[in-house]
């Protein structure tokens, strides 16, 4: 009895320091937002963009927070940073005027990788509403074994709602299972090598410059397999920024 009461006060301790850490982190990184704001306002922009790498280091941002970074960073001439945080944002709340900021940074400086093709701007929304449509298939899977349950009870055919349910289900586990992702990644350093294999040792397929976007088609090791001009190619992990959350 004295054991099970000493584990009790035990895990009932730990579990207050858990939530007492997750609370404190969750009010630091409020009021570090909420500083970094603050010297956004007063235009100290360097020391506010210090506090905004630090929050997004934690992985925690606005889209507010992503704006004002990209501001920033261009006001500084880091055309890379400033187009990373700016198709975050983008990808986040699919605001037409951050696209055509991106065009206007991209026709200016003669940036390659910004035009999507129909089927790609699908996939790209496809890609960030993919827990959305997870929910929503599994609300119809549920609606559908709902009315299977009242056909039934009332003694009515139930082949129509089974062939409808078995094609959610289908649509549910291609979905959950198969990946289709459109990922794409800002080129962060200048004459950044393209590589025609995932070896140092392979030959140079070409060298661009910081700013432009290349389409991911997957990671191997320290490089990262891009499609670049309708072309494939391996680039050092260290000279990207990957646009995604």
């Amino acid at each position: 009895m004295q054991n099970r009461l000493l584990n009790f006060v035990f895990s009932t301790c730990l579990l207050f320091n858990l939530f007492s850490a997750s609370t404190t982190q969750g009010q630091s990184l409020h009021y570090h937002l909420a500083k970094a704001d603050s010297l956004f306002a007063q235009k100290r922009y360097t020391q506010s963009l210090d506090l905004y790498r630090s929050i997004f280091k934690q992985q925690q941002y606005t889209p507010a927070m992503l704006l004002k970074m990209a501001y920033i960073e261009e006001g500084l001439e880091n055309l890379a940073s400033s187009l990373y945080y700016l198709n975050l944002y983008y990808r986040i709340t699919r605001d037409e005027l951050a696209f055509l900021k991106i065009k206007e940074l991209a026709d200016k400086y003669r940036l390659e990788g910004y035009d999507l093709s129909d089927r790609e701007r699908l996939l790209s929304v496809y890609t960030e509403n993919h827990q959305t449509i997870s929910y929503a298939l599994m609300a119809f899977a549920v609606f559908l074994l709902s009315l299977f349950a009242i056909l039934r009870r009332r003694g009515q055919k139930t082949i129509g709602a089974w062939g409808v349910l078995l094609i959610v289900l289908i649509m549910m586990f291609v979905h959950t299972n198969v990946s289709i992702q459109y990922k794409t990644a800002i080129v962060s350093s200048a004459n950044t090598y393209l590589m025609t294999g995932p070896s140092a040792g392979s030959s140079v397929f070409q060298i661009i410059n910081e700013g432009h976007r290349v389409n991911v088609l997957g990671e191997k090791d320290i490089w990262v397999h891009v499609r670049w001009n309708n072309k494939e190619a391996y680039i050092k992990k260290d000279n990207l920024l990957p646009v995604w959350l």
